[in-house]
């Protein structure tokens, strides 16, 4: 693309002066189609663009200052040609911090201003200079060269043309000044504003991550809070039932205290009655042989036979050794009663020791039996178990609860199997009910506490987390195997060495 063609017109006849203008006219040429494109010239190719113009501008102005120094031209004329040197680098200049606060320029500004520039230096300030130098070189001193060049003037059609052409670069190079200086305004205004609404999102950033910190914080102390309530309600929950259980200790206590005494002497007295009754019937037999030998009309036997069918001897020989023995049936079942509630609770002893699991959960039974006697029927699969180290009170907890949910799971009648044995280091229990079952959605939360799909007033949501908790703590585990329709089966796994050292504090 050829944008400017070298003139005769632009030819000063100083060799130098003219190989410099074809160069920079060649230059022109060389980057007008990229400087012509709508788009703006990027900062890169801005910037090697205005080096090489201003390293033409270096050696053009050195060489133009150094002819006129040397030909001793007037200082008027120089000073005004070396104006016309800075005015050119200031141009640049101003270019040059366009790109810098932008990134890039208006390449068809830039060409504009060149073309310009360059007619007006060729055709009018280096065409005087030339003038000048030739009328020296020709005789004439640097005052009368000045004269007859910067004051004489030219009518020919072809300065009026030229005139007229510097007069439009003046207006042109004034405008483009104006445009330059409001476009590096409008550059820094958009930098300014660009740095404003980085620093305004960078602070919104700043205070949005503080916020969202902070709500997490809240959230995060929220969850806690919510956590250490649960673990306190839990805990509260334990504590009444750990109270529950030793009030039961102690009344146990206190009743097979107060009860085993007047039991002892009835029993006593059931024992001595039961001989009592056996000689009188001994007498009783003694004494039939004589008032059968008695005629059949004596008034004496008449009598006795009367007595007897009235007292219904026969009746109470059978009758009363029975009514004896139920009794004393009756006063066993009370002293097991007292003496399962105190193994139950295990009053006084709530530390680690050495326990009978069969034995807590055959105590535990006979304990909640009245809520399973009228609907449950009870099948016993117990194996032979070692001792297991635990606190008794706590493992027979999980047992009534785990034999309370089996009792509530029944609604009218079924079987409640208790199972146990030994695998390995651990003793394992199972409470296994014919009851409806455990939907899954219900499994995932049933050990969450207070969870609970039982109405209200009749479960707390308690049961289960606490008996996970209680077996956690023995270093143990407690799962369910269910399905809707086919009843529930818990099965606890508890080691028989108890826990490690350090575990039992934490129970």
């Amino acid at each position: 693309m050829t944008f400017m063609n070298w003139s005769r017109h632009f030819v000063t006849g100083i060799d130098v002066v003219d190989r410099e203008h074809q160069g920079l006219v060649e230059l022109i040429n060389e980057v007008a189609p990229l400087l012509s494109r709508s788009e703006p010239v990027p900062g890169a190719e801005a910037d090697a663009l205005l080096d090489r113009l201003s390293e033409y501008a270096q050696t053009h102005f050195r060489d133009e200052e150094r002819l006129m120094g040397e030909a001793g031209m007037a200082a008027a004329c120089v000073g005004r040609q070396v104006g016309a040197h800075r005015a050119y680098v200031e141009e640049l200049a101003l270019m040059r911090r366009e790109v810098d606060a932008g990134g890039q320029i208006d390449g068809r500004l830039l060409l504009r201003f060149l073309a310009n520039w360059l007619s007006f230096h060729m055709l009018s300030e280096d065409q005087m200079m030339a003038r000048q130098l030739t009328l020296i070189a020709a005789g004439h001193t640097p005052a009368e060269a000045a004269t007859q060049v910067c004051e004489t003037k030219d009518d020919t059609p072809q300065a009026v043309l030229t005139e007229a052409l510097i007069d439009l670069y003046a207006v042109v190079s004034e405008r483009n000044r104006k445009l330059l200086r409001t476009n590096a305004q409008l550059k820094t205004a958009r930098s300014q504003l660009a740095e404003v609404n980085a620093s305004l999102e960078r602070e919104i950033e700043e205070r949005t991550g503080q916020l969202q910190k902070s709500n997490q914080e809240l959230l995060r102390e929220q969850s806690e809070l919510l956590r250490a309530m649960e673990a306190i309600e839990r805990t509260q929950s334990q504590l009444l039932q750990s109270e529950k259980m030793a009030a039961v200790g102690q009344l146990a206590a206190g009743v097979a205290h107060e009860i085993n005494n007047p039991i002892g002497f009835v029993g006593s007295n059931l024992g001595s009655l039961g001989s009592y009754v056996t000689r009188l019937f001994e007498l009783i037999d003694c004494a039939a042989p004589a008032v059968a030998a008695l005629p059949a009309d004596h008034p004496a036997r008449l009598a006795v036979e009367q007595a007897w069918q009235a007292a219904e001897v026969d009746f109470l020989r059978e009758d009363i050794p029975a009514l004896i023995g139920e009794s004393a049936d009756g006063l066993a079942r009370v002293r097991k009663i007292v003496a399962d509630l105190k193994d139950f609770s295990h009053v006084g002893e709530a530390e680690w020791q050495e326990a009978d699991v069969n034995r807590g959960l055959e105590s535990t039974l006979n304990v909640v039996w009245n809520e399973l006697k009228y609907k449950a029927t009870i099948v016993r699969d117990l194996g032979e178990l070692p001792a297991v180290r635990c606190i008794p009170a706590q493992v027979n907890q999980v047992f009534m609860n785990l034999l309370v949910n089996a009792g509530q799971a029944i609604e009218s009648a079924g079987t409640i199997s208790l199972r146990s044995g030994q695998e390995g280091g651990y003793v394992w229990v199972e409470v296994e009910d014919s009851g409806g079952g455990i939907p899954p959605d219900v499994q995932k939360r049933m050990f969450e506490p207070f969870f609970t799909t039982k109405p209200v007033g009749t479960g707390t949501g308690l049961g289960l987390p606490i008996s996970r908790e209680i077996v956690h703590r023995h270093a143990g585990t407690i799962s369910v195997d269910s399905e809707p329709g086919r009843g529930s089966c818990f099965r606890i796994r508890l080691p028989i060495a108890g826990p490690q050292p350090g575990q039992e504090a934490a129970a």
